[in-house]
């Protein structure tokens, strides 16, 4: 293996002509000295022609150190010292050097890319990366649309959340490539920075970003309903047979142990009769004492799979009781019945559970739907904690007893 002139006795050329570090023996100083000088060779040519010269030393935060003894702090410390002794050379930042050269040539356009491949796949693309961008766009939109309403602190506060859920390396976490054991971490906190954004401006977060962008949950389980059913809505999850035939899906408990998380809602049950829709939500008992709202989406879709009704049933919790509930169809703020014109044909409830029992032909649509899709989530304070499914829905076909039963 020849030496490289060009390097100190600590950088060798491998066969590949790649710069080997034999870490066990590394002369900082050595290693220091020799990044100068490549600094001061690329301004050269500048320099020879009588003006100052601007080298750009731009490393990513992290993989630049990653293989250096101790992340690289004493190499940083030797070459910081040396840089501010060497004569003719002076660290400046961006801005600084942009202040200094006002007559320097503009660049017209850049190439977009990455340093991955020269394009942006990994950061966009797959579903789960269209996905989290289009909630950016979404906040960033109602944002622009509203800050002006608030106050300037409600503005700085709005804009910090979204500068943060800008930054592109989200996305290197969502789609096919990249995994790692904190992903359910990093999709909770995106979704928190974006749901901050409209907290901050005095709204209320969008329903969707209580479910998470990252696709997953190979244990949870789902089981669609084969009978009708005719609970009695009390709240008491003891009254197992009055379920039994629901549509139900439990939370993946396995996943939420091994990434550390206590799932605050454990399953969802969901089903109809004659003439009447049920679900039902199981409660942590860490929960149920608190103070809360629970949400419940539901959408009637009809037999040409498109969209015919969405719904919110929406229950504020004080305490673990529930003092207000209302239901609403998308678009239409006044309430279609809430507990203040409760009917006998609709109820809510909750106790060691939450359940409810709400009249097909109010959410039917005259019987045009064929199929409903439930959701179950918790919010305090505004925002989302937690959702079941936690992907996707709950599923109910709107079909007679013998239809489920075959």
């Amino acid at each position: 293996m020849a030496t490289d002139q060009r390097y100190p006795d600590h950088f060798r050329r491998s066969e590949t002509g790649v710069a080997d570090l034999h870490s066990l023996d590394l002369d900082f100083g050595d290693a220091a000295g020799h990044l100068l000088h490549n600094i001061k060779e690329a301004a050269q040519p500048v320099l020879a022609q009588g003006r100052d010269a601007v080298v750009s030393v731009i490393l990513d935060g992290e993989n630049a150190w990653e293989y250096y003894p101790k992340s690289g702090r004493e190499f940083l410390r030797r070459f910081y010292d040396r840089l501010q002794r060497e004569p003719g050379v002076e660290a400046v930042t961006v801005s600084e050097a942009i202040e200094r050269h006002r007559s320097a040539p503009r660049l017209n356009s850049l190439v977009p890319g990455s340093w991955i491949n020269a394009n942006f796949n990994v950061w966009i693309g797959a579903p789960e990366d269209n996905r989290a961008w289009d909630y950016l766009y979404n906040a960033r939109e109602f944002y622009d649309q509203n800050a002006s309403r608030c106050t300037e602190e409600q503005r700085k506060l709005a804009f910090q959340e979204l500068l943060i859920a800008e930054g592109s390396d989200w996305n290197w976490w969502y789609g096919p490539e990249h995994h790692s054991a904190n992903d359910r971490e990093f999709d909770e906190l995106y979704r928190r920075h974006l749901s901050n954004v409209y907290q901050a401006l005095g709204a209320i977060a969008p329903d969707y970003l209580s479910q998470p962008i990252a696709v997953g949950g190979a244990f949870a389980e789902h089981a669609p309903q084969t009978a009708y059913i005719h609970p009695h809505v009390t709240g008491d999850p003891v009254r197992y047979f009055e379920w039994l035939g629901a549509a139900s899906h439990t939370a993946d408990s396995h996943s939420g142990a091994m990434h550390g998380k206590v799932s605050l809602l454990n399953a969802v049950y969901a089903g109809i009769d004659e003439s009447r829709l049920y679900g039902r939500l199981d409660i942590s008992s860490t929960v149920v004492q608190a103070s809360y709202q629970l949400l419940v989406n539901i959408e009637a879709w009809s037999e040409q799979s498109t969209l015919a009704a969405n719904f919110r049933l929406v229950a504020n919790v004080e305490e673990g009781k529930i003092v207000s509930w209302n239901l609403t169809e998308s678009g239409n703020e006044n309430p279609l019945v809430d507990s203040a014109l409760e009917q006998s044909a609709v109820a809510v409830a909750l106790v060691r559970s939450f359940e409810f029992k709400l009249p097909l032909a109010l959410i039917s649509r005259k019987g045009e739907a064929k199929k409903l899709r439930l959701r179950f989530s918790v919010w305090r304070n505004r925002l989302p904690l937690d959702a079941l499914p936690a992907e996707g829905w709950l599923e109910l076909q709107i079909a007679s007893e013998e239809e489920l039963l075959s």
